[in-house]
């Protein structure tokens, strides 16, 4: 579970934990993870600790070596680790730094952890899933928020490479899609116009969610009640710009586009 210091990633581990799984719990913030993680052992979890820079590949194998060696077998990997960077400003103006700070962490650790992980679960033969947490925001853009979207779309890419990577094995994928979510990320965060949707859902429910999901074949997981028609939106948007059918397709009716 990395990310695992708060927010969702907390959740995930908090809720694997009272279904009676042992969990390992990742984070760059060592501190707050070990507080996390002592909560969580208190209410009788089966939680380990591991302070890691997802963004180094040497830590992110020592992780899987971790997680293989107490554990034995993985059945879940949640690659959940996130930040939001630079929100409110045009892309000109977000110092190129920060963005590729986003990028370490939204998309190149998600790599690096799939990497990692994925070859191992293939050698057991033994059902798993990966759970990729992406956002809304790999959808739906709105101003200001070119770094963190941009990220989004990269790692919505990568969750749909593996799926058709791994077609025909014993391991799932899954994309996370949250929209808002009560964390604290987004305390305090006023979203640029079109970014954050109408809807707030705890971590929790998010949690939920991933779990109800396991086993499946579900892949895209939205979690906001306004997802419907937030995709809609974006999606009608492509579809008016396509100039004419392909040939031999017939248009499509107003029922059909609803």
């Amino acid at each position: 579970m990395t990310g695992a210091a708060g927010g969702i990633g907390l959740a995930l581990s908090a809720r694997f934990a009272r279904a009676g799984a042992a969990v390992v719990m990742a984070d760059v913030e060592g501190d707050a993870l070990r507080r996390r993680a002592a909560e969580l052992t208190a209410q009788g979890a089966r939680v380990t600790a591991v302070t890691a820079d997802l963004t180094d590949p040497d830590a992110v194998e020592r992780l899987a070596d971790t997680a293989f060696d107490l554990l034995g077998d993985v059945d879940v990997v949640c690659n959940n680790a996130g930040v939001l960077g630079p929100v409110g400003q045009p892309l000109w103006e977000v110092p190129l730094e920060r963005m590729r700070q986003v990028f370490e962490v939204n998309h190149w650790a998600h790599v690096l952890v799939a990497r990692a992980f994925v070859p191992r679960l293939l050698e057991r033969g033994r059902p798993a899933h990966l759970i990729h947490t992406a956002s809304m925001s790999a959808f739906v853009v709105g101003a200001g928020s070119a770094a963190y979207a941009a990220s989004k779309h990269a790692d919505l890419a990568v969750a749909r490479s593996l799926r058709a990577d791994l077609r025909g094995t014993a391991v799932k994928v899954s994309v996370l899609c949250p929209g808002r979510v009560d964390t604290p990320m987004v305390h305090g965060l006023t979203a640029p116009p079109g970014a954050g949707g109408d809807t707030t859902v705890s971590a929790e429910d998010v949690a939920g969610l991933v779990w109800e999901a396991l086993g499946s074949d579900r892949f895209y997981l939205f979690s906001n009640p306004d997802a419907p028609l937030r995709l809609r939106d974006q999606f009608d948007d492509v579809r008016r710009h396509l100039s004419s059918p392909p040939p031999g397709l017939p248009p499509r009716t107003p029922e059909e586009a609803l």
